[in-house]
């Protein structure tokens, strides 16, 4: 008589707590190499068991109805896992739950999980409603021999039409099909397609995805032949180069540095051209003005200055009279930038974060502080839609969706009013935040209910970064670390930026510092709100020491 879930894994727990591994070293490499099998063997059908009951919470909805969350992000939040890991898994587990024999086969170690998932994929993919149930059970088992006999993941997920062949003729697509098929699989293709980024944390992006066949090919050729084009500028640049050295256009040993550089061009990769190549096509269409805008604003890289960063960098400019880069900066500009910044380098004044601006300006340096023509980014109530200068402010603070474990970039997102517009909520920063569409789901008040048990969210009253609060129903379920802490969910780290920092330039509301009588460190910014902003602060945010900021 089998054991209860419960029964089992104690068992489970037991026997691995009782593995002695003093002695592992001292194995035979052949029992190295069982052991390690074994193990692998184990954890696959743990594997399969754990996709057995993550597929019957989704079936169920079990973690919206007990916690408010949906299982993808309760598995993230739980476990530490970013939202695409765990849509894979939630995913994984449908497919390997997609048939009875399947399923049964992973648990019994039969076939991996990675193998049953793909003949999982197969088995919808074949017209099962018109198959009866002795094929359904054929062409299950027809997978799962194939896998057995050492088939590998990719030849599985692509076995479709011969499993139909065997187990169902009369249902195989004939000659007369064949047309039908390649547009049902274009169609697949077209649904299947995708391009992820993700940083690789040693410098570099990287990206991967695939394309329809056709679409595929296209950009293929379009690289290849931009490869192409510079191998071919290489070698008349190097016939050149050596026609000028000949003419004595070039002395030796200008024609020496320059065949140098060159041949740094010529050693790279296959892999490096395309790379490049890919690059400058994505430069060209920016340079020719043909990127179209994203969320409001046209995609730019934005580099954010903290207050006295920016201040700092215009006094050591017009202390030099040269610009970051290296460049010289001509006698007028570098009057105006002394100038303006004489109060704070000879008597310690501060200079309003304004002035810093326009002097920086004066001076080459854009810095983005209070928005590109100081712009109010409070609307109150009169308007509801958010401006473009608000949706970049958003952008810098949050740089994306603010759920945590959600990797998705702010043009992607969506603008959240905190307070929903319908309940008096006001379109300006200190009310919005940025969230994916669907964490926007996953965020949003109960209309009716408004004291419902749900995702939240509060603002830092130090730092103003907005925090993604979980229900209390799921707090049993965090990590013990973790459990009684509210999560930071915004994505810029705490540095001293302007934005993310204790001494935050704050965009456009009303903001209050500490009142006369207390103490304000040496370094501290003053305040670069816009102090005529309307709408109140956040209760969160007013202290008994707090005044109205009158700096500008």
């Amino acid at each position: 008589m089998g054991r209860d879930f419960w029964e089992a894994s104690r068992v489970i727990e037991q026997a691995l707590d009782a593995i002695d591994h003093t002695g592992d070293s001292r194995m035979p490499d052949t029992r190295k190499i069982a052991a390690m099998t074994k193990a692998r063997a184990l954890a696959d059908r743990m594997v399969a068991l754990a996709a057995v009951y993550t597929d019957l919470v989704a079936r169920s909805g079990a973690t919206e109805k007990t916690a408010g969350t949906p299982l993808s992000d309760y598995l993230a939040l739980t476990e530490g896992r970013t939202s695409s890991e765990a849509n894979g898994l939630v995913h994984q587990a449908g497919r390997i739950t997609a048939d009875p024999t399947v399923r049964d086969a992973a648990l019994a170690g039969t076939v991996s999980p990675g193998k049953a998932a793909a003949a999982g994929a197969v088995l919808r993919e074949l017209p099962r409603h018109e198959m009866s149930e002795a094929q359904r059970r054929a062409a299950a088992e027809t997978l799962i021999d194939q896998a057995a006999a050492g088939a590998t993941t990719r030849q599985i997920s692509r076995s479709a039409d011969r499993v139909l062949e065997q187990v169902a003729p009369e249902l195989a697509p004939t000659a007369a099909g064949r047309a039908a098929e390649t547009e049902r699989r274009r169609q697949r293709a077209l649904k299947e397609r995708e391009l992820n980024f993700a940083d690789d944390g040693r410098g570099s992006v990287r990206f991967w995805g695939r394309l329809p066949q056709t679409e595929g090919d296209l950009l293929r050729k379009v690289i290849g032949a931009c490869v192409e084009r510079g191998r071919g500028d290489e070698r008349r640049e190097l016939e050149t180069l050596k026609a000028q050295k000949v003419t004595g256009e070039l002395t030796t040993g200008q024609y020496f540095a320059a065949r140098t550089a060159l041949q740094e061009r010529e050693h790279r990769t296959t892999a490096q051209r395309q790379a490049d190549a890919l690059t400058d096509m994505a430069t060209t269409l920016q340079n020719a003005g043909h990127i179209p805008a994203a969320g409001g604003e046209k995609p730019r890289v934005i580099v954010t200055l903290d207050y006295m960063g920016l201040l700092q960098l215009a006094v050591d400019t017009a202390a030099t009279g040269t610009r970051s880069d290296g460049t010289v900066l001509d006698e007028v500009s570098a009057a105006r930038l002394r100038t303006a910044l004489t109060g704070t380098t000879e008597n310690s004044a501060d200079v309003s974060a304004s002035q810093v601006r326009i002097a920086c300006c004066d001076a080459g340096i854009l810095p983005v502080v209070l928005g590109d023509q100081s712009e109010i980014l409070d609307l109150g109530r009169e308007h509801r839609l958010v401006t473009p200068q608000i949706r970049k402010a958003l952008a810098l603070r949050d740089t994306g969706c603010i759920f945590p474990g959600c990797q998705v970039p702010a043009q992607a997102c969506q603008a959240h009013h905190v307070t929903p517009w319908w309940a008096g909520g006001a379109t300006s920063l200190d009310y919005l935040v940025l969230v994916c569409r669907h964490h926007h789901g996953v965020i949003e008040p109960h209309r009716f209910n408004p004291a419902a048990d749900q995702w939240h969210i509060t603002f830092d009253p130090d730092t103003g970064r907005p925090r993604a609060i979980p229900p209390a129903r799921i707090r049993r379920d965090l990590p013990p670390d973790r459990r009684d802490t509210q999560q930071d969910s915004a994505h810029r780290p705490e540095t001293a930026n302007g934005i993310t920092s204790g001494r935050r330039l704050r965009f456009g509301a009303s903001c209050h510092l500490p009142a006369t009588g207390t103490t304000r460190p040496a370094t501290a910014p003053r305040c670069v709100c816009n102090a005529d902003a309307k709408g109140p602060i956040p209760e969160p945010r007013r202290s008994a020491l707090s005044r109205p900021c009158r700096d500008l």
